[in-house]
């Protein structure tokens, strides 16, 4: 069985790279500590709408670089999806 954990990823900045999106980033996460590039993009509502490309910026304020999976832009807070994997016990 799969577990999915979200992790507050901020809200909208702005369009940028042409077809790209900027989400501020939250200060309080360390970005350093998981790989959070390929991962999905949700909104409060459980809706997918986009697919992380990078964290760019510096640690006070960092930045999301993502890749859209819909046209509008969003207006709610905006989290990162995290699928933890079961992990199987030993065998004999």
């Amino acid at each position: 069985m799969t577990k999915v954990k979200l992790v507050e990823a901020g809200n909208f900045y702005k369009d940028t790279l042409g077809s790209k999106w900027l989400i501020e980033g939250k200060r309080d996460i360390d970005y350093s500590k998981f790989n959070y590039i390929g991962k999905i993009v949700v909104t409060e509502s459980g809706k997918r709408i986009a697919k992380v490309l990078d964290i760019i910026g510096n640690v006070n304020k960092p930045y999301i670089l993502v890749e859209p999976l819909v046209t509008e832009k969003p207006k709610e807070k905006m989290f990162i999806e995290i699928v933890e994997k079961k992990r199987g016990g030993k065998r004999k």
